[in-house]
C-alpha cells in the first residue's frame, strides 16, 4: 500500500507547477533530510504549514500536521533509496549521483535545474504526507522546502510548504 502512495506523492510534487520540476534533471537516489540542523531547529513542534485564503492573498491558519507523519518521514529517510522504480515521468531525466557531480562541474549545464527528493512520510491512515525537495542550478538558484500534502478522495494534493532556504 505504501508503494502506491509513494508513487502518487512523487507524481503530485512533480506535476505541481510551483516547484518547476518538469523537464529537469532529478537525481535518482533519494536523499536524507537536509541536515541534522533541520531536525534540531525545525522539530515537529516548529513546523507550521500555513493555509492560504481562497483568493490566495493571506493566511487563514495552519494545517494539522500529525506527529506520526513527521516521525514516519524522519525514519524512512535515514538511508538512501533509488527513486527510479517510483518515479514514472517522461518529462524528467533521472540521473545518477555520478552524473549529477559531473554535470554540476561541467560548464555545459550551468543553467540546468537539478532536483533531489526525500521519500515521503505518511500518517497511519495515509491521509497526509511530508516530502522534502531541493532545487539547484549552478548559476541561478538553490532552495529547499518541506512540502505538506493531503489525500483528497484518491488524489494527493500539495497544500503548503515550509521553506528551509532560498538563495
Amino acid at each position: 500500500m505504501r508503494l502506491q502512495h509513494e508513487i502518487d506523492v512523487f507524481s503530485a510534487v512533480i506535476k505541481d507547477k510551483s516547484y518547476g520540476i518538469s523537464g529537469i534533471f532529478l537525481v535518482e537516489a533519494s536523499v536524507e533530510i537536509l541536515s541534522q540542523n533541520l531536525l534540531e531547529n525545525k522539530s515537529f513542534e516548529n513546523l507550521n504549514f500555513q493555509k492560504l485564503s481562497t483568493c490566495g492573498s493571506y493566511f487563514t491558519g495552519v494545517y494539522d500536521l500529525q506527529q506520526e507523519t513527521y516521525d514516519d518521514w524522519v525514519s524512512i529517510n535515514n538511508q538512501t533509496y533509488s527513486l527510479a522504480p517510483w518515479v514514472k515521468n517522461h518529462q524528467l531525466t533521472l540521473i545518477s549521483e555520478e552524473e549529477y557531480n559531473q554535470y554540476c562541474l561541467s560548464g555545459e549545464y550551468n543553467s540546468s535545474g537539478f532536483y533531489r527528493l526525500t521519500r515521503p512520510g505518511f500518517s497511519k491512515n495515509f491521509s497526509q504526507a511530508l516530502i522534502q525537495i531541493y532545487g539547484y542550478c549552478p548559476i541561478a538558484f538553490s532552495f529547499g522546502s518541506v512540502i505538506y500534502l493531503e489525500r483528497v478522495s484518491e488524489k494527493w494534493c500539495t497544500l503548503s510548504s515550509y521553506g528551509l532556504y532560498n538563495q
